[in-house]
């Protein structure tokens, strides 16, 4: 059997497509390169084609105008005869439609002509999972049509594309779940760290840089985190490494509780440590391996009233004093800071007691602090 080679530049493109959803702006790099192969004015993947009421995502090699893109997205795809492409299959605009017939067209007097369009190959990649992109490479007039060469490495390049974008949107999907739970845990005033596997930090939340910006007792430096004084980074140390080793030895059901300031338990600070599970990556060292929860018992929880109003029926000035009793405030404290009388507090509480029917402040926190309401900020 003889041997099957793949050219330098099939495999530089090949590796430029892959690469395209780690890119700021992607595909750039492949966009760009596929331009220059194809002798092309412009390379464009419309990731997500335009249509009434959604001005698409479009990604090109080169913008000649921001202008005529913005036009395009808003106006002149109604007019595009270049559409609705057979599925997975390369072909030119000659092929798809005559020359004659294009020429008459608005989309070609008024679009394609002024832009310096005349050659347009291009392939629709649709799916039964919502893929619905689109590439297309032009030439102006007085350069030759794409060849039957051109179109087969385009169609070799295709199933890799697919694929490519199938990939982007599985890691967009995911960060986007990643960034909705880390927003979860903010609104709960929960900070979290999470920690390599030489204890160094890889990521934190807003919850945790909030509390690294204000308490002394939390720092990071040479990307370690330190707790408290000597002697209770020491232990912290200690029970980090116990953490360390569960996540190596693959026991992710282990759990460490830590606190910073034992002296006064009211204004000390919860660790809760615990491994997390073993990643199958080459990223060696630098894969998460320990998650670190921070509790800071001073820091408020923030709840829009409106929320508080729909879930309970309060009015704006109950559900604002509700939440500074869920937040820890005396009944006086709350009325000295939302400055009334201690009379109309109790009024406030009256009503709001007759409303979730309970009859203890203690129930009233409980209630609001188990209920969505926290995730709502």
């Amino acid at each position: 059997m003889s041997a099957q080679f793949i050219s330098p530049l099939v495999n530089q493109l090949i590796t430029a497509i892959y690469q395209g959803p780690l890119e700021h702006q992607p595909w750039h790099g492949f966009l760009e390169l596929l331009r220059q192969t194809m002798q092309a004015n412009y390379a464009t993947l419309l990731l997500r084609p335009p249509k009434v009421g959604d001005a698409g995502l479009i990604l090109n090699a080169v913008v000649a105008s921001e202008n005529i893109r913005e036009i395009y997205k808003h106006s002149y795809f109604e007019l595009d005869p270049f559409v609705n492409l057979p599925a997975g299959k390369v072909v030119t605009l000659a092929q798809f439609m005559p020359r004659e017939a294009l020429f008459e067209t608005e989309y070609y007097q008024e679009y394609m002509k002024p832009v310096g369009v005349f050659h347009n190959m291009g392939a629709d990649m649709v799916a039964a999972d919502g893929l619905n992109a689109r590439l297309r490479i032009t030439r102006p007039t007085g350069c030759d049509d794409f060849s039957s060469q051109e179109i087969e490495l385009c169609q070799l390049l295709l199933p890799h594309l697919q694929q490519s974008i199938v990939l982007h949107s599985q890691l967009k999907r995911t960060e986007r779940e990643r960034e909705f739970y880390a927003d979860a845990i903010d609104q709960l005033a929960m900070g979290t760290v999470i920690l390599d596997d030489q204890a160094k930090v890889l990521n934190t939340n807003k919850a945790a840089r909030q509390l690294l910006a204000a308490n002394d007792r939390l720092r990071v430096k040479a990307g370690r985190l330190y707790v408290g004084e000597r002697s209770e980074d020491k232990a912290f140390r200690q029970v980090l490494e116990q953490v360390l080793q569960a996540h190596r030895s693959s026991e992710p059901g282990f759990v460490k509780a830590f606190r910073i300031g034992a002296s006064e338990a009211a204004n000390s600070l919860g660790l809760l440590l615990r491994p997390l599970p073993l990643v199958d990556s080459s990223e060696g060292k630098e894969n998460p391996s320990v998650a670190i929860f921070i509790s800071d018992p001073n820091q408020r929880r923030q709840v829009p009233a409106q929320i508080l109003a729909d879930l309970f029926g309060f009015t704006p000035a109950e559900a604002a004093l509700a939440l500074l009793l869920a937040n820890g405030l005396t009944l006086d404290e709350a009325s000295e800071e939302l400055e009334v009388s201690r009379n109309t507090a109790k009024s406030h509480l009256s009503s709001v007691f007759s409303k979730t029917g309970l009859t203890r402040q203690t129930k009233l926190i409980q209630l609001i602090l188990k209920s969505v309401a926290p995730f709502a900020n």
